[in-house]
């Protein structure tokens, strides 16, 4: 009989075999400092994780909200990432930065909206919303 630790070992394996997009996932530093030259405030990031990932869709799609007589379309999405990496926080932004199978999708970022904890985790799915603009 295969011990649970290994049925999860094999399962992350695989997994992280189907990440095959890089992205790098930072974090806004609390301070602004402001630019000499344009007098205009920039944001310090820390990096929090380099490597692989993957972009997932959910499977609801997307939403109709309404603002007045404004139908605005919400997709939601996920970014996969393995379970060690670690210290992931709601807010911090995905940018995916290479993507072999899909070139369209480097450069596009994503804001962390929720975070993924579970036993018998082979990933770490991590609901996500896609920054625009």
């Amino acid at each position: 009989m295969t011990s649970p630790a290994a049925i999860i070992a094999a399962g992350r394996a695989l997994a992280e075999s189907l990440m095959l997009d890089t992205c790098t996932v930072k974090r806004p530093s609390a301070e602004t400092t402001i630019d000499p030259d344009t007098g205009l405030p920039t944001t310090t990031w820390s990096t929090i994780y380099t490597g692989k990932c993957k972009i997932q869709s959910e499977s609801v799609q997307s939403l109709n909200p309404k603002s007045g007589d404004h139908v605005y379309t919400v997709d939601r999405w996920e970014v996969h990432l393995p379970v060690s990496a670690t210290g992931v926080k709601v807010g911090d932004v995905v940018e995916i930065t290479a993507s072999p199978l899909d070139s369209v999708n480097v450069g596009r970022k994503f804001s962390v909206s929720g975070l993924f904890r579970k036993t018998l985790a082979t990933a770490q799915r991590l609901p996500v919303e896609e920054v625009v603009g």
